[in-house]
């Protein structure tokens, strides 16, 4: 399964909102720093071709993608680690070769991933976080903590039906 048009369409407009937003854009020639988070559950074919789909989506939409520093963030139930890694390998698939489908009876926890993400990828401009939505939110108040002030800005989450930004998020854990 890949992207649609109009779900590459709606990537393509959530991630020119996320670097629009005040504070968020690239500085003179400083260059754009991404991260892309995937679930570790996640079948490997399926987070292949929606990462290729979405970097090619990125790369046509705007020249600003042609020189981008990513980073590809691996979110398993045990562990979350990050390898630095060119646009272009997320396209060619070299991230996903020894994928390994994490089908165990543990969720990952959301308070651990939004607290790796605000330690070591606060330089990122845009975190776009491919999940199938089955996680375990641990503690809430550590989750918003981690969110605010600038992650929330920062996160796109992509499911398999929605697209959803980390404002939202964060305004439906302080309604709950």
């Amino acid at each position: 399964m890949s992207l649609t048009q109009i779900q590459k369409l709606q990537l393509n407009k959530q991630v020119d909102r996320i670097l629009h937003a005040p504070g968020n854009q690239p500085v003179g020639k400083q260059q754009l720093e991404m991260a892309f988070v995937f679930d570790g559950s996640l079948e490997a074919e399926y987070i292949k071709t929606t990462a290729q789909d979405a970097v090619a989506a990125l790369k046509a939409h705007d020249k600003i993608f042609q020189n981008v520093r990513s980073n590809v963030v691996y979110w398993g139930p045990e562990k979350i680690c990050t390898e630095a890694m060119p646009m272009s390998f997320i396209q060619m698939g070299k991230p996903f070769m020894e994928w390994k489908n994490n089908k165990v009876d543990k969720s990952p926890k959301l308070d651990e991933l939004c607290a790796y993400l605000k330690l070591y990828h606060a330089r990122s401009k845009c975190i776009i976080l491919f999940t199938q939505g089955d996680y375990e939110l641990g503690d809430k108040e550590k989750v918003k903590q981690s969110l605010n002030p600038f992650l929330k800005h920062k996160l796109l989450w992509v499911t398999t039906n929605k697209m959803t930004t980390g404002t939202a998020i964060f305004m439906e854990l302080i309604r709950e």
